[in-house]
């Protein structure tokens, strides 16, 4: 009987339950019955027999993919498939909550969201990547916030959950394996309930994560402001408009006078001023947990 999460966790407390598994060398992932994800395992801690043993399992278990573009992604092979100068990988979660909804018809309607793709694939059921080379100066390259309202309309349209992750751009002589494997994780340590990210906007939240996680300073003054839910979106808002007020009172729908009000009553709340950007910027890392 194949293992769930709680049960490998308990075996290696360390273990990542993620949504697909990792090309990191460093991890093993093993898939969770139920299509729940993968369980990734570091081997740094195991022993000789037990990586051999994870490592065979792993094997036995792997989705069986042909794709070229995934094997030089993963490092299995060192020749890119075609030439480009510079790359980045989309990488898509979806989940179907209609199990008629053609994933093929699925596929092409993402597909369309790119002018020119060098592969698109399924690597499992719930987890396909776009390799998109960069156009130089073409008006039409996708952005962040180009996806956003695309999104919606097909989550509508097929009936589904879906998260996109825009990949930085990496150049030819760039240690491509080790970059994807690095933009899976930031992927999978993004939230369920954020449907597109990149590198700059989980920035702040994954390289900080290891000191945040350990610090009770940090735990005290999170608690502290989660206390005071009226204030994120006003936090949030001024840290998307580099603290500009008349921008943030535009996006809040307030008038700068009240927007005016309320930082100066988060200050005698809590002693941040809102205007300060190292204020501002310590709030907002206090709520993107």
């Amino acid at each position: 009987m194949a293992l769930d999460a709680p049960a490998w966790q308990r075996i290696y407390p360390t273990a990542m339950v993620v949504a697909q598994p990792l090309s990191d060398p460093r991890y093993i992932s093993l898939p969770l019955p139920a299509k729940e994800g993968y369980i990734a395992i570091d081997r740094h801690p195991l022993s000789a027999s037990e990586t051999a043993l994870l490592e065979t399992l792993a094997q036995e278990q792997a989705p069986r993919i042909k794709e070229p573009w995934y094997a030089f992604l993963t490092g299995q092979t060192t020749d890119a498939p075609q030439s480009f100068e510079r790359l980045r990988v989309v990488q898509l979660r979806v989940t179907m909550k209609d199990a008629s909804v053609s994933r093929q018809d699925f596929m092409a309607a993402v597909t369309g969201m790119f002018p020119r793709l060098l592969a698109h694939f399924w690597v499992d059921q719930s987890y396909a990547l776009f390799v998109e080379p960069d156009q130089e100066k073409d008006p039409d390259q996708q952005k962040l916030s180009d996806f956003a309202q695309v999104l919606a309309a097909m989550e509508t349209d097929f009936y589904a959950n879906i998260q996109i992750y825009i990949g930085n751009f990496w150049q030819k002589d760039d240690p491509l394996p080790a970059l994807f494997a690095e933009e899976q994780r930031i992927f999978t340590s993004v939230k369920a309930t954020k449907a597109e990210s990149d590198l700059a906007t989980q920035s702040l939240a994954y390289f900080t994560t290891p000191t945040r996680e350990q610090s009770a300073v940090y735990q005290t003054l999170r608690q502290r402001l989660a206390q005071m839910p009226e204030y994120a979106e006003v936090i949030v808002a001024l840290y998307h408009h580099q603290g500009n007020m008349t921008s943030a009172a535009k996006a809040l729908y307030l008038h700068r006078n009240t927007l005016q009000y309320r930082i100066d009553k988060f200050q005698e709340l809590t002693g941040w001023s809102l205007r300060d950007m190292d204020h501002l910027t310590l709030c907002y890392l206090l709520l993107i947990d």
